[in-house]
């Protein structure tokens, strides 16, 4: 997956109450680079991944993320 695919989840996996996008799109412009603005690298260091607290997420259990760089696309 990459970061386009990783914003639709982000998005999707919140409680609609605990995301506002149309505030989020003002400070950043993009969600992609908002998504980039939390992003930790993964262990192995080959991507990058954000995590939702579970008191945020539908599932009321905390979600992981996770996403290659643009630039493996690149590659393929």
């Amino acid at each position: 997956m990459y970061i386009n695919e990783a914003v639709q989840q982000f998005i999707d996996l919140h409680k609609p109450e605990k995301i506002d996008v149309d505030h989020i799109k003002q400070r950043y412009t993009r969600m992609e680079d908002y998504l980039a603005s939390l992003a930790q690298r993964t262990d192995d260091r080959r991507g990058y991944y954000v995590e939702i607290s579970g008191i945020d997420s539908i599932t009321g259990h905390p979600i992981r993320i996770e996403w290659r760089p643009m630039s493996d696309k690149m590659k393929a």
